[in-house]
């Protein structure tokens, strides 16, 4: 067999005998808890200025912004948290925007924490509201709401108190808003957070909006507006259980 013939065999060969290998991953995984343990050995420059801002940032997040009639804590389909913190949300769109907003929705996997009965620190709203994520107000088609609302009657998220939603055995049987049906031809305007603008949460008819109103402010400083306007006036943080969302097996 001549040289060249020779070489050419062997090389496809070789190349018949890789594709056919299988490449085979072994992997592990654990649980790592970020304590103390991580601290050694210290990086002397970072530490210097966590030491240097940590006495005046201890003193800021230990001081108290508002008072909680109870211990508000979140769940599905409704609770305390979870509501005050949506219809807070609608509130204070309202005052942000010139046009009606019409409701307001977040989810629950972005509320950390609980809010503690009696006196609330600023350490406390930190906890609950712990992501940069910031309220914008989209335009959409009432299509557009109606699938959303679907994919709800799935998984539940927070919605203001002027919504009611009816889900039997895992669907949507009826949807309201201001106690009216939902207009699919009509555009409704929805405040929101920016990570669920972007279809997070599974969320992906907020991507489809037709239009969107940047607010500037992370929702924690929409919950801190609101419990510093009800401390002004001498009231608690508190909310009630609406049921806002009615659900049948």
């Amino acid at each position: 067999m001549p040289r060249k013939i020779l070489i050419l065999a062997v090389l496809l060969l070789l190349a018949n005998t890789a594709i056919s290998q299988e490449t085979a991953f072994k992997w592990k995984a654990k649980r790592v808890l970020m304590d103390s343990t991580w601290n050694s050995p210290e990086e002397p420059v970072v530490k210097g200025i966590v030491d240097y801002y940590k006495p005046e940032m201890d003193i800021r997040m230990q001081q108290v912004v508002g008072v909680s009639e109870c211990e508000m804590r979140s769940g599905r389909p409704e609770s305390l948290l979870s509501d005050f913190t949506v219809d807070a949300m609608l509130e204070i769109s309202q005052r942000k925007s010139e046009k009606k907003v019409d409701f307001a929705l977040t989810n629950f996997g972005g509320l950390r924490a609980a809010i503690p009965a009696g006196k609330v620190r600023r350490y406390d709203v930190f906890s609950t509201y712990p992501f940069e994520n910031y309220l914008v107000i989209l335009d959409l088609k009432g299509e557009d709401v109606r699938e959303l609302f679907n994919i709800m009657a799935e998984k539940v998220e927070a919605l203001s108190s002027n919504v009611f939603l009816h889900i039997k055995a895992g669907k949507l049987n009826d949807a309201l808003i201001d106690g009216v049906q939902i207009d699919d031809q009509r555009i409704y305007r929805i405040a929101t957070l920016d990570f669920l603008m972007t279809g997070g949460d599974n969320l992906h008819p907020l991507k489809k909006a037709v239009e969107v109103e940047y607010t500037g402010m992370l929702l924690r400083d929409v919950m801190f507006e609101k419990i510093a306007e009800l401390t002004s006036k001498n009231e608690k943080i508190k909310t009630k259980i609406t049921n806002r969302v009615k659900i049948e097996q």
